[in-house]
């Protein structure tokens, strides 16, 4: 179809509503925005009121040229180009296209591989990062097919198997369970929609778990160090203080404290409510007084003057939330275990937050069903690394033998034998 030309003004007012409708964060929106203007003022400042590939290949060059001369960075630059696509797609067929722009993946495919990977994940429900990793392995396999003149539909039980125990020994940079995974769903899913002659059944393969690795937990002392080495006298403090004790308090993943909003602290029934970025799934957990009176004083007290609803923002200009390639949350339990002089020891980090909340729930008998669900796990199974038992509590397992009735074996006798005074050790 031949791009047809459009008022531009109207193709980004077009643009923004289909991002807002798509679901799009409102912090990404306001980067749109941004991005928008800074196009419509290049396009005024050339004469140009109208949207063509041409215009969009003359800003692209000229963002480039401003990227190679440290104007922008490199990350901006590709949200631009992103943009340019977005409004490249609107201009040409009238809807704005949200698919990936596969080219510039790593493993390349046919179009028609490309509406098979879809196909797949779609039919799976596969979101958020699932998604996105499954995708990426659907290619791998799909691209190793075509590279060897073949096409996914003509995948056999021997390429999969020859894929999964020899290309990705060498490529495969994710677990080997994931691996297997997607090997499990385009098997399935092939055979289910018509390729008999896959037989085999990959369900039956098991990955050999490894030995689940223990995260070392903070003490209920050591926290209460850490947190009384925080300067609360300072906006960074105030700051700092309030995300070290939410995460002990609620056992939040440091993404999900890192992108918490405004509107997700529930004040009036002492609760946070947000969707899981690792799961996409639901979360709502109880805030004591505390913990909500920390992040209170820091909204009213620390927290800059900005349209930003994410809570925890950076401390120096420009004003932002806080991302996680410069505030890294280990960098920030590091800094204060040292003031603390709590021992930093090997693989116990921020996220070790985590399992001290979980243990602490443990040790108060909270049930191991209900510590999984407070931490957002889908599998119970997922709850156990978070977790650690004191003798106490297992030595309530162990029983003895003193209300049983011994009737034979070789332990006959031995009740009686001590009834009378005896060893114990006496065998019948």
């Amino acid at each position: 179809m031949e791009q047809q030309t459009q008022k531009l003004p109207e193709l980004i007012v077009s643009l923004l509503s289909g991002i807002r409708k798509y679901g799009i964060k409102e912090i990404s929106v306001k980067q749109y925005e941004t991005i928008c203007r800074q196009i419509k003022k290049f396009a005024d400042e050339k004469g140009l009121d109208e949207y063509t590939q041409e215009f969009a290949d003359e800003y692209e060059a000229y963002v480039t040229g401003e990227s190679d001369g440290n104007g922008i960075s490199l990350g901006y630059l590709s949200v631009i180009k992103r943009i340019l696509r977005l409004l490249g797609t609107l201009a040409q067929n009238g809807e704005v296209d949200f698919k990936p722009n596969y080219i510039r993946k790593k493993y390349i495919v046919s179009d028609s591989a490309q509406e098979l990977v879809e196909d797949i994940l779609n039919y799976y429900g596969l979101i958020g990062e699932t998604r996105k990793e499954m995708s990426t392995l659907f290619r791998h396999l799909f691209s190793d097919v075509e590279k060897k003149g073949s096409v996914p539909e003509s995948i056999t039980d021997s390429i999969l198997m020859d894929f999964l125990t020899n290309e990705l020994k060498k490529t495969n940079n994710g677990t080997m369970a994931r691996s297997l995974r997607a090997i499990k769903y385009i098997s399935d899913y092939l055979k289910i929609h018509g390729l008999e002659h896959l037989e085999m059944d990959f369900n039956q393969l098991k990955v050999k778990n490894s030995r689940v690795r223990a995260i070392p937990p903070y003490t209920q002392e050591e926290i209460r160090k850490i947190l009384d080495s925080v300067d609360t006298s300072t906006n960074e403090g105030l700051r700092d203080y309030a995300i070290l004790l939410l995460a002990y308090d609620t056992g939040l993943r440091s993404v999900d404290i890192r992108t918490l909003c405004l509107p997700d602290i529930d004040w009036n029934n002492s609760r946070v409510l947000i969707n899981q970025s690792k799961t996409s799934k639901s979360l709502i957990l109880p805030l004591n007084g505390h913990t909500m009176n920390a992040i209170a004083d820091y909204i009213l007290l620390a927290r800059p003057e900005c349209d930003y609803n994410e809570v925890f923002l950076n401390i120096k200009n420009p004003i932002k939330p806080m991302d996680k390639r410069y505030h890294c949350f280990s960098n920030l339990m590091t800094k204060y275990c040292k003031k603390a002089g709590v021992e930093k020891i090997p693989k116990r980090s921020f996220h070790s937050l985590r399992r001290s909340f979980a243990t602490g729930l443990s040790a108060a008998g909270v049930p191991v069903e209900t510590i999984s669900q407070m931490l957002g796990h889908k599998d119970i199974n997922a709850g156990k690394p978070y977790l650690s038992y004191n003798r106490k509590q297992i030595s309530f397992c162990a029983i003895g033998f003193d209300e049983i009735p011994i009737r034979c074996g070789i332990y006959i006798g031995v009740n009686t034998d001590m009834e009378k005074g005896g060893d114990g050790n006496g065998i019948s």
